[in-house]
């Protein structure tokens, strides 16, 4: 991962000018939506070729889907217990600052690639389980050492990847392609679009569990704990390279 940041950052910066030359001579601020969620972000030229972007982007918990009958056991830790259905409920959960060049090859044109990273939350989409049986707010379910339990009935937990940057921050590199200039000169008001794919590492479910210690973790939820999580981990693996769809728009202020 790291290779690839450093790659991605030296091929922005080889294509900007000598210091001095149109470096940051006009900002931008923009607005847009896609699937990385509403964004707000500056930009600034660095040279004829290569624009960049740096801001911050949040699902906000847009778009909610419940999986019913997701089963689960009725008394977490006794295998021999009978099982219940509980409904899951998904929703988007991205939270990311991002720092984007955009690469233009020629020094008029709106094609562009883009390098880059999102650093910051590693959820793609918060989920809780409703209606949990009583035990899992008292007993709770062993996760490797560590106990996770549910508040009035519900279980949050997060479908990420979280071992990418840590239990609880992520560095996704960005590679993509697009079109429009977020500053263009003569232009007051511009337009950007942009396709692309963020790395995010294995995707699984992950929620918050406590040590004997008191220490708390972000631990791996699997079919140990939950036997129809082998569905969601078989769908979650798609989300490996989250898919990058948005749109912009730019308001030149000098």
């Amino acid at each position: 991962m790291k290779k690839l940041l450093f790659l991605s950052f030296a091929a922005a910066l080889s294509f900007c000018p000598v210091a001095g030359a149109q470096v940051f001579n006009h900002l931008a601020l923009g607005a847009g939506i896609g699937t990385d969620g509403l964004a707000f972000e500056v930009a600034a030229p660095l040279g004829r070729h290569v624009q960049v972007r740096a801001g911050y982007g949040t699902a906000l918990g847009l778009i909610g889907y419940t999986v019913k009958d997701i089963s689960v056991p009725e008394h977490p830790g006794n295998s021999a217990s009978a099982n219940v259905n509980v409904p899951l409920k998904v929703n988007f959960g991205m939270s990311d600052a991002r720092l984007l060049f955009n690469i233009y090859p020629s020094a008029e044109g709106g094609f562009h690639f883009t390098v880059g990273a999102f650093l910051g939350s590693p959820n793609v989409a918060r989920t809780e389980f409703t209606n949990m049986p009583s035990d899992y707010n008292n007993v709770g379910i062993d996760v490797g050492g560590y106990l996770v339990k549910a508040s009035s009935g519900t279980l949050k937990a997060g479908l990420g990847g979280v071992g990418l940057g840590g239990e609880t921050f992520a560095v996704k590199p960005y590679v993509g392609i697009g079109f429009g200039r977020a500053i263009r000169d003569g232009k007051r008001v511009s337009f950007t679009f942009d396709l692309g794919a963020q790395y995010q590492g294995k995707v699984s479910l992950w929620a918050r569990g406590e040590g004997v210690t008191g220490r708390t973790r972000t631990v791996r939820l699997t079919e140990k704990e939950f036997s129809s999580l082998k569905d969601v981990d078989k769908y979650a693996s798609y989300a490996t390279f989250w898919p990058t769809l948005n749109f912009r728009v730019y308001v030149k202020l000098f």
